[in-house]
């Protein structure tokens, strides 16, 4: 009886423990990914978009956006899959697209400016193919505050990882 009353205080402790972290999980709606991000610099979006999650600075001066597609995009489609999301708000500059290792995950990264409302923003992020289909993550910045905000999209990306 004692030892399961101790083992229960224990447990207790261990989650009072994690709950006190700065360190909260989403997992994404296929099961396949999970985004763990740093509360005090990060919050989960509750507004309903067509990306399955966004999450923005505590600030609001820099948003993460998530999905996961049912199909695969490749290589030689990335530029315009990129250059259609943006279509909308206006014209694209500068696409660079390079491969990059992101917690084993070997992505397809790409950087680009969009002229918008007389102001430059830096939108930035990665695609994957992976199970189940494609995986993109892309961030956006004024570009006044990218230089401020690149250490929180360095950290956010850490967080990114498949469930094995």
């Amino acid at each position: 009886m004692f030892l399961l009353l101790f083992s229960s205080i224990i447990a207790i402790g261990q989650n009072t423990t994690d709950s006190d972290s700065n360190i909260l999980t989403h997992i994404c709606r296929k099961g396949v990914f999970e985004i763990k991000y740093n509360k005090e610099h990060w919050q989960k979006s509750n507004d309903i978009s067509k990306w399955d999650v966004e999450f923005h600075d505590t600030h609001n001066l820099v948003d993460a956006y998530f999905i996961e597609y049912d199909y695969f995009v490749s290589k030689k489609n990335l530029k315009s899959t990129i250059k259609e999301q943006y279509k909308e708000l206006g014209k694209i500059k500068n696409l660079k697209i390079y491969d990059k290792k992101i917690n084993e995950m070997n992505v397809n990264y790409f950087e680009c400016e969009l002229e918008f409302n007389n102001s430059t923003y830096i939108f930035q992020g990665f695609l994957y193919n992976g199970k189940g289909g494609t995986m993109e993550i892309q961030f956006g910045v004024q570009e006044e505050a990218l230089k401020q905000y690149q250490a929180y999209i360095d950290e956010f990306c850490g967080g990114i990882k498949m469930i094995k």
